[in-house]
Protein backbone atom coordinates (compact mmCIF):
# COMPACT_ATOMS: atom_id res chain seq x y z
CA UNK A 1 0.00 0.00 0.00
CA UNK A 2 2.84 2.38 0.89
CA UNK A 3 4.52 1.80 -2.48
CA UNK A 4 1.22 2.27 -4.33
CA UNK A 5 0.62 5.61 -2.57
CA UNK A 6 4.22 6.67 -3.22
CA UNK A 7 3.82 5.98 -6.93
CA UNK A 8 0.76 8.28 -6.91
CA UNK A 9 2.76 11.13 -5.38
CA UNK A 10 1.84 10.79 -1.69
CA UNK A 11 4.74 11.50 0.71
CA UNK A 12 3.48 9.82 3.90
CA UNK A 13 5.94 7.32 5.35
CA UNK A 14 5.34 3.60 5.76
CA UNK A 15 4.63 3.85 9.49
CA UNK A 16 1.88 6.42 8.92
CA UNK A 17 0.28 4.28 6.18
CA UNK A 18 0.37 1.21 8.41
CA UNK A 19 -1.38 3.08 11.23
CA UNK A 20 -4.08 4.44 8.93
CA UNK A 21 -4.70 0.98 7.48
CA UNK A 22 -5.07 -0.44 10.98
CA UNK A 23 -7.49 2.31 11.97
CA UNK A 24 -9.59 1.72 8.84
CA UNK A 25 -9.41 -2.05 9.33
CA UNK A 26 -7.67 -2.52 5.98
CA UNK A 27 -5.63 -5.71 5.81
CA UNK A 28 -3.50 -7.28 3.13
CA UNK A 29 -5.23 -10.32 1.68
CA UNK A 30 -1.97 -12.04 0.82
CA UNK A 31 0.57 -12.39 3.60
CA UNK A 32 3.13 -14.95 2.60
CA UNK A 33 5.92 -15.96 4.90
CA UNK A 34 9.32 -16.03 3.30
CA UNK A 35 10.37 -19.61 2.77
CA UNK A 36 13.93 -20.80 2.59
CA UNK A 37 13.93 -22.75 -0.64
CA UNK A 38 15.21 -26.28 -0.64
CA UNK A 39 17.76 -26.76 -3.38
CA UNK A 40 17.16 -30.01 -5.19
CA UNK A 41 19.68 -32.20 -6.90
CA UNK A 42 20.05 -30.83 -10.43
CA UNK A 43 19.98 -34.34 -11.86
CA UNK A 44 16.60 -35.65 -12.90
CA UNK A 45 15.64 -39.10 -13.98
CA UNK A 46 15.46 -39.22 -17.75
CA UNK A 47 17.20 -37.05 -20.32
CA UNK A 48 16.63 -33.66 -18.73
CA UNK A 49 18.16 -31.77 -15.81
CA UNK A 50 17.13 -28.91 -13.58
CA UNK A 51 19.20 -26.27 -15.35
CA UNK A 52 17.44 -23.39 -13.65
CA UNK A 53 18.19 -24.73 -10.16
CA UNK A 54 16.00 -22.07 -8.52
CA UNK A 55 17.82 -19.18 -10.20
CA UNK A 56 14.75 -17.00 -10.76
CA UNK A 57 16.62 -13.78 -11.55
CA UNK A 58 18.02 -13.65 -15.11
CA UNK A 59 19.98 -10.56 -16.13
CA UNK A 60 17.86 -9.93 -19.22
CA UNK A 61 14.50 -10.84 -20.82
CA UNK A 62 13.96 -13.92 -22.99
CA UNK A 63 16.54 -15.97 -21.11
CA UNK A 64 14.66 -17.98 -18.46
CA UNK A 65 11.00 -19.00 -18.62
CA UNK A 66 8.82 -20.80 -16.13
CA UNK A 67 5.75 -22.72 -17.34
CA UNK A 68 3.01 -24.53 -15.47
CA UNK A 69 -0.64 -25.55 -15.67
CA UNK A 70 -3.40 -24.92 -13.17
CA UNK A 71 -7.04 -25.99 -13.29
CA UNK A 72 -10.07 -23.73 -12.92
CA UNK A 73 -13.65 -24.95 -12.48
CA UNK A 74 -16.44 -23.90 -14.84
CA UNK A 75 -20.04 -25.06 -15.20
CA UNK A 76 -19.13 -26.77 -18.46
CA UNK A 77 -16.14 -28.60 -17.02
CA UNK A 78 -12.63 -28.10 -15.72
CA UNK A 79 -10.54 -25.58 -17.65
CA UNK A 80 -6.77 -26.01 -17.75
CA UNK A 81 -4.72 -22.81 -17.91
CA UNK A 82 -1.15 -23.00 -19.18
CA UNK A 83 1.05 -19.94 -18.58
CA UNK A 84 4.63 -19.21 -19.66
CA UNK A 85 6.32 -16.55 -17.52
CA UNK A 86 9.45 -14.62 -18.46
CA UNK A 87 11.39 -14.64 -15.20
CA UNK A 88 12.86 -11.24 -16.03
CA UNK A 89 10.16 -9.06 -14.53
CA UNK A 90 7.93 -12.11 -13.88
CA UNK A 91 5.82 -11.28 -16.95
CA UNK A 92 3.19 -13.80 -18.13
CA UNK A 93 4.05 -13.66 -21.83
CA UNK A 94 2.01 -16.51 -23.30
CA UNK A 95 -1.08 -18.17 -21.86
CA UNK A 96 -3.80 -20.43 -23.22
CA UNK A 97 -6.61 -22.51 -21.78
CA UNK A 98 -8.32 -25.74 -22.80
CA UNK A 99 -10.80 -28.31 -21.55
CA UNK A 100 -8.04 -30.89 -22.16
CA UNK A 101 -4.75 -31.05 -20.31
CA UNK A 102 -2.54 -32.46 -23.05
CA UNK A 103 0.63 -31.79 -25.03
CA UNK A 104 -1.28 -29.76 -27.63
CA UNK A 105 -2.06 -27.13 -24.99
CA UNK A 106 1.62 -26.92 -24.07
CA UNK A 107 2.74 -26.80 -27.71
CA UNK A 108 0.20 -24.14 -28.68
CA UNK A 109 1.33 -21.95 -25.77
CA UNK A 110 4.94 -22.25 -26.92
CA UNK A 111 3.82 -21.23 -30.43
CA UNK A 112 2.20 -18.16 -28.92
CA UNK A 113 5.41 -17.39 -27.03
CA UNK A 114 7.34 -17.49 -30.31
CA UNK A 115 4.81 -15.13 -31.92
CA UNK A 116 5.46 -12.61 -29.17
CA UNK A 117 9.20 -13.04 -28.64
CA UNK A 118 10.10 -14.11 -32.22
CA UNK A 119 13.14 -16.13 -31.24
CA UNK A 120 13.61 -18.31 -28.14
CA UNK A 121 16.81 -20.02 -29.23
CA UNK A 122 18.93 -20.95 -26.17
CA UNK A 123 16.22 -19.75 -23.78
CA UNK A 124 15.64 -22.10 -20.85
CA UNK A 125 12.01 -23.28 -20.57
CA UNK A 126 11.52 -24.71 -17.08
CA UNK A 127 8.59 -26.85 -15.95
CA UNK A 128 7.73 -29.60 -13.53
CA UNK A 129 7.72 -33.24 -14.58
CA UNK A 130 4.03 -33.35 -15.43
CA UNK A 131 3.03 -35.72 -18.22
CA UNK A 132 2.21 -32.76 -20.45
CA UNK A 133 5.79 -31.48 -20.37
CA UNK A 134 7.35 -34.91 -20.81
CA UNK A 135 5.39 -35.75 -23.96
CA UNK A 136 7.38 -36.52 -27.11
CA UNK A 137 5.59 -33.81 -29.12
CA UNK A 138 6.32 -31.07 -26.58
CA UNK A 139 9.96 -32.09 -26.27
CA UNK A 140 10.25 -32.16 -30.06
CA UNK A 141 8.69 -28.69 -30.30
CA UNK A 142 11.29 -27.17 -27.96
CA UNK A 143 14.08 -29.01 -29.75
CA UNK A 144 12.97 -27.65 -33.14
CA UNK A 145 12.98 -24.12 -31.72
CA UNK A 146 16.42 -24.75 -30.19
CA UNK A 147 15.05 -23.85 -26.76
CA UNK A 148 16.60 -25.58 -23.75
CA UNK A 149 14.31 -27.79 -21.66
CA UNK A 150 14.64 -27.88 -17.88
CA UNK A 151 12.57 -29.83 -15.34
CA UNK A 152 12.05 -29.66 -11.60
CA UNK A 153 12.90 -32.65 -9.49
CA UNK A 154 9.81 -34.68 -8.59
CA UNK A 155 8.27 -33.57 -5.31
CA UNK A 156 10.06 -30.20 -5.28
CA UNK A 157 7.48 -27.48 -6.09
CA UNK A 158 10.00 -24.85 -4.98
CA UNK A 159 11.93 -25.59 -8.19
CA UNK A 160 9.09 -23.92 -10.10
CA UNK A 161 8.11 -21.44 -7.41
CA UNK A 162 7.49 -18.48 -9.73
CA UNK A 163 4.69 -20.22 -11.61
CA UNK A 164 3.24 -21.61 -8.38
CA UNK A 165 3.32 -18.13 -6.86
CA UNK A 166 1.64 -16.50 -9.86
CA UNK A 167 -1.26 -18.97 -9.83
CA UNK A 168 -1.67 -18.50 -6.08
CA UNK A 169 -1.84 -14.71 -6.43
CA UNK A 170 -4.25 -14.92 -9.38
CA UNK A 171 -6.65 -17.19 -7.52
CA UNK A 172 -6.61 -15.20 -4.29
CA UNK A 173 -6.78 -11.74 -5.85
CA UNK A 174 -9.19 -12.56 -8.67
CA UNK A 175 -10.66 -16.03 -9.13
CA UNK A 176 -11.75 -16.77 -5.56
CA UNK A 177 -13.24 -13.28 -5.29
CA UNK A 178 -15.72 -13.93 -8.10
CA UNK A 179 -18.20 -15.52 -5.73
CA UNK A 180 -19.56 -17.76 -8.48
CA UNK A 181 -18.46 -20.46 -10.91
CA UNK A 182 -17.81 -19.15 -14.44
CA UNK A 183 -20.04 -20.54 -17.15
CA UNK A 184 -17.39 -21.85 -19.54
CA UNK A 185 -13.85 -21.57 -20.91
CA UNK A 186 -14.66 -18.38 -22.82
CA UNK A 187 -15.71 -16.61 -19.64
CA UNK A 188 -12.59 -17.84 -17.84
CA UNK A 189 -10.46 -16.56 -20.72
CA UNK A 190 -11.94 -13.09 -20.24
CA UNK A 191 -11.27 -13.23 -16.49
CA UNK A 192 -7.67 -14.35 -17.05
CA UNK A 193 -7.06 -11.72 -19.72
CA UNK A 194 -8.39 -8.94 -17.50
CA UNK A 195 -6.31 -10.02 -14.52
CA UNK A 196 -3.07 -10.50 -16.43
CA UNK A 197 -3.44 -7.02 -17.93
CA UNK A 198 -3.77 -5.67 -14.38
CA UNK A 199 -0.90 -7.84 -13.14
CA UNK A 200 1.50 -6.66 -15.84
CA UNK A 201 0.57 -2.99 -16.04
CA UNK A 202 -0.73 -1.99 -12.62
CA UNK A 203 0.33 -4.42 -9.89
CA UNK A 204 3.57 -3.22 -8.30
CA UNK A 205 5.98 -5.70 -6.74
CA UNK A 206 8.53 -5.34 -3.95
CA UNK A 207 10.81 -7.83 -5.70
CA UNK A 208 10.86 -5.49 -8.72
CA UNK A 209 11.77 -2.43 -6.69
CA UNK A 210 8.22 -1.14 -6.45
CA UNK A 211 7.66 -1.31 -10.22
CA UNK A 212 5.09 -3.14 -12.28
CA UNK A 213 6.39 -6.02 -14.45
CA UNK A 214 5.93 -3.87 -17.57
CA UNK A 215 7.79 -0.86 -16.14
CA UNK A 216 10.57 -3.17 -14.97
CA UNK A 217 10.86 -4.59 -18.49
CA UNK A 218 10.67 -1.12 -20.07
CA UNK A 219 13.45 0.07 -17.78
CA UNK A 220 15.72 -2.65 -19.18
CA UNK A 221 14.86 -1.72 -22.79
CA UNK A 222 15.56 1.99 -22.11
CA UNK A 223 18.90 1.15 -20.51
CA UNK A 224 19.82 -1.04 -23.47
CA UNK A 225 18.98 1.78 -25.90
CA UNK A 226 21.16 4.24 -23.98
CA UNK A 227 24.09 1.84 -24.00
CA UNK A 228 23.64 1.25 -27.74
CA UNK A 229 23.74 5.01 -28.40
CA UNK A 230 26.96 5.38 -26.39
CA UNK A 231 28.64 2.62 -28.35
CA UNK A 232 27.57 4.06 -31.70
Amino acid sequence: MHLAMKSLGFKENEKFVRKRMKKLNLICEIRQKKVKYQHSDSNIKGNCKNLLNQNFYPDKPNRYYSVDITYLPSKQGTVYLNVIIDLYGKIPVAYLSSYSCNSKLAEDTVNLLVQKRKNIKNAIIHSDQGVTYLSKNYIKKLSELKAIRSNSKKGYPFDNACSENFFSIFKIEKFYRLGYTPQNKEEIDEIVEEYIDFYINQRISLSLGGLTPQKYYDKYIEKKKRLTKKVS
